[in-house]
């Protein structure tokens, strides 16, 4: 946590409050010497479901990448260059032109 009159990033809790549906906990900056105070609120929902299902990451360019393949890479090292899953990777080899116009329609 940063102290919000100098950013440092060195700060202890000194005291910590339950409140039922919130935390509020006290602080000090070790450098400034500055206390502040956060409140913490919890939430009964998810706020960031993720994606929908069948959703695809993958852009138009990455995907020609992977569907050429000049670099002969298999499909779990493509999935660990885009960061995504080997599934992603495999949608991304079946990808045509079409699907992307489809998808621009929308």
């Amino acid at each position: 946590m940063k102290c919000p009159k100098c950013n440092s990033k060195e700060t202890r809790v000194s005291c910590t409050e339950d409140h039922g549906d919130f935390t509020k906990r006290y602080c000090r900056c070790l450098n400034c010497k500055a206390t502040f105070r956060t409140t913490e609120k919890y939430l009964n929902i998810i706020e960031n479901p993720g994606k929908v299902k069948g959703s695809f990451v993958l852009n138009s360019y990455q995907c020609k990448m992977i569907k050429k393949n000049k670099f002969m890479l298999d499909r779990n090292e493509w999935a660990a260059i885009y960061d995504v899953s080997k599934t992603t990777v495999i949608k991304a080899e079946n990808w045509t032109e079409s699907e992307k116009n489809k998808e621009n329609l929308k």
